[in-house]
Order: structure tokens, then C-alpha cells, then sequence
């Protein structure tokens, strides 16, 4: 057993994992112990040691609970880099997604022809729009800027929703900010990183960098609390200066002068992981629902998982559901008719597995 693991337990009450399998070798505890099997070459990395690895969402709930502080994630995702020449065959729905991501910008037409192939095949659970958001949209200049914005819109804004990006400019521009869009950035690489994929998040980013390290910018905003994450956080953007400008939207908007939409409904928010575990943000989501005055209900004060993970939900989809399930339960016990959210991969597994609730970017409110 890994030395800094004392087989405590803590990690299980919080594991959405562990609590929708019910299976310890997928637990926080049991990846530990397995992993340090591995690391002394007394285990092979087998298909099911390979799986067990991937079974992880990495929203870093356990490590709230660790008496030690062991940076489980961070242990996960270096065995991850390590078994991905091995992990991209085993797991091809999300290779192929990861591909699509790391390509778009050249084979886009390519790409967009597989996608009807693939709809016609089986359901999915989005539909691409007509148009990308980075189509067309370049520069909005304001005639009093208070500062230079940039928007980096991520790979779901771009595809799925342009309408969430079209509202940013337009809330942006509202508050008085002169708005770049640089259409050369492509997708943060958050998938390819959290796969394993290093190679390909290491130039994902290169590109991105490229992108926006030219501009005259004060800030960087994403409508995607992932997207959030992975600028703030991932080495190449750190070095670059890109992480010490991107702000996270809630925390942006606290004090500037807004107005929102009317609402006639209950409602409750949910926390992305990316935001809530990894950089304590939660607060701010809240304080601005309540700002707008709307009837407000708490789901989940701790937060909850929704099952989504990126490449979780494409690899492991039971196990998906189960977690989801959970989550369904709490929101439904609130009686809320409308649930908001900043993540885009919450949106989409929010929006595609509640039935009586309406789901919405925290963007849609504002009037």
C-alpha cells in the first residue's frame, strides 16, 4: 500500500464512484493500493487494472476527506499518462472524441460528415449547431472600454451552443468592455489531459497560447467552468501568462451593475466539480441567483457529482447513470423547476437526463 494511505475509509463516503459501484478496487483507497502494486512491477497493467484506473471521474472529493492530504488525482492521472498507449484501444468512444477535439480546426468537414453518419447509427444526446461560435465572431469594440476581454469559448460553446457565447458578448459588451475573439483557439485539451493524453494536451494548448499571448488583454472569461480549470491550471498556460488573466465568470460578475431576466420558477444550482473541488468557487454562483432575487433552493450544499466526468460518461455510461441518478434524486426533493449550471458537460448530461426540470447556463438570466 501506497505510504501515504493508512486504508482509513474516509475517501468512500464521498467517492461517487465508489457509492454508485459499490466496488472497492474503483474506490480512491483501492486505486491506491493497486497502483502502488503497479508502480513496484508486481502487477500487470491488465484490462481490468487499466479500467479500474480510468473508473475515476477526478473531481478530488476524496481528497477533501484525507487525513494526509495525499494528492489521490494527481497519483490517478500520472498512471493514466503512463497506460494511455494502452488505454486509447480500450477505450475508442473516447479516443475518438479526443481525436475530433485535437483535429476539428483541419478535418472539420470530415468530422461534421461522421457525425450524421453517427446519428443515424445511434441517438445522441445534443445536436451540433448550424453554425460554430468561431465562425464568424473576431472583435467588439466598446466606445468607453473599461478593459480588453477575451473570450475563449470551448469546444461545447463552439459546436452546441453559440448562443451561450453570443450572450457573453453581449452581456460583456453591456458592462463596457472592448471583446477579442481570437479564432485560431481551439479546445483547452481538458479530455486529452485527463485520458492521458499528454502529447496531445501539450499541443492543444501550444496552439492556444499562440492564439491569445499577442493580444492587449486585461482578462480571459469562458462560459465553461472545465475549460476554467484546465486555462487556470495546466503548466503551458501557466508559463504562457494565460492563466494569470483567466477570472472565473461568477467571480467576475459579483460586483458589476446586472440586470436579470424575470422568473417565475424555483430554482437550484449545481455545482461543477471543476469549480467547487478543485478551486473552492461556489459561493459566487449563489450569491448572484440571490442577487437577482429569485426563489432560491439548495440542492446540494456540499456539492454532488453529476456523473458527466469528460471522458467518464463515454467510457463508463452504467456507471454514469448511477451517479446521475443520485443527483436527479436531490434535485427532484427540492421541488425547483429550474436548474443552473456553468458547466458545459453538466448542461448536457443535466438537460439530458431530467425530465420535469428545465436546465440553463447561468448566462441565459441575464437580461
Amino acid at each position: 500500500m501506497d505510504k501515504s494511505c493508512i486504508k482509513c475509509g474516509r475517501c468512500l463516503a464521498v467517492c461517487p464512484v465508489y457509492k454508485a459501484s459499490g466496488y472497492e478496487r474503483i474506490s480512491p483507497r483501492g486505486k491506491l493500493n493497486l497502483i502502488d502494486f503497479y508502480q513496484k512491477h508486481l502487477l500487470f497493467p491488465s484490462s481490468i487494472f487499466r479500467e479500474t484506473i480510468s473508473a475515476c471521474i477526478l473531481c478530488k472529493r476524496c481528497e477533501e476527506k484525507c487525513i494526509l492530504h495525499t494528492p489521490i488525482s494527481k497519483i490517478i492521472h500520472q498512471t493514466r499518462e503512463k497506460l494511455w498507449p494502452l488505454q486509447k484501444k480500450q477505450y475508442y468512444r473516447s479516443w475518438v472524441v479526443n481525436k475530433f477535439l485535437a483535429s476539428y480546426q483541419k478535418n472539420l468537414g470530415l468530422w461534421l460528415r461522421l457525425y450524421t453518419l453517427c446519428k443515424h447509427v445511434f441517438p445522441l444526446p445534443f445536436d451540433l449547431a448550424s453554425s460554430p461560435f468561431l465562425s464568424s465572431r473576431r472583435f467588439y469594440p466598446s466606445k468607453k472600454a473599461k478593459a480588453n476581454i477575451a473570450i475563449f469559448s470551448g469546444c461545447v460553446t463552439n459546436f452546441l451552443y453559440p448562443n451561450l457565447g453570443d450572450k457573453l458578448i453581449k452581456l460583456l459588451s453591456k458592462l463596457g468592455y472592448n471583446i477579442f475573439i481570437p479564432p485560431q483557439q481551439t479546445c483547452c485539451g481538458l479530455m486529452a489531459y485527463t485520458l492521458g493524453d499528454k502529447e496531445t494536451a501539450l499541443d492543444l494548448a501550444k496552439k492556444n497560447v499562440e492564439a491569445f499571448s499577442h493580444l492587449s488583454i486585461d482578462f480571459i472569461i469562458t462560459p465553461c467552468a472545465s475549460c476554467y480549470h484546465q486555462l487556470k491550471t495546466f503548466l503551458p498556460y501557466q508559463e504562457a501568462k494565460i492563466s494569470e488573466k483567466v477570472i472565473e465568470l461568477s467571480q467576475f460578475l459579483q460586483e458589476k451593475p446586472l440586470s436579470f431576466l424575470p422568473l417565475n420558477k424555483k430554482i437550484t444550482w449545481h455545482d461543477p466539480c471543476h469549480l467547487r473541488y478543485h478551486h473552492n468557487i461556489w459561493q459566487g454562483p449563489r450569491i448572484l441567483l440571490k442577487k437577482a432575487g429569485y426563489e432560491f433552493e439548495e440542492s446540494s450544499p456540499e456539492g454532488m457529482c453529476c456523473g458527466q466526468g469528460g471522458s467518464f460518461a463515454l467510457n463508463f455510461p452504467e456507471l454514469a447513470k448511477q451517479i446521475f441518478r443520485r443527483r436527479k434524486e436531490t434535485i427532484e426533493k427540492t421541488g425547483a423547476e429550474l436548474v443552473i449550471t456553468s458547466c458545459m458537460g453538466c448542461l448536457i448530461q443535466l438537460k439530458a437526463g431530467l425530465g420535469k426540470q428545465q436546465v440553463k447556463h447561468i448566462l441565459e438570466l441575464f437580461a
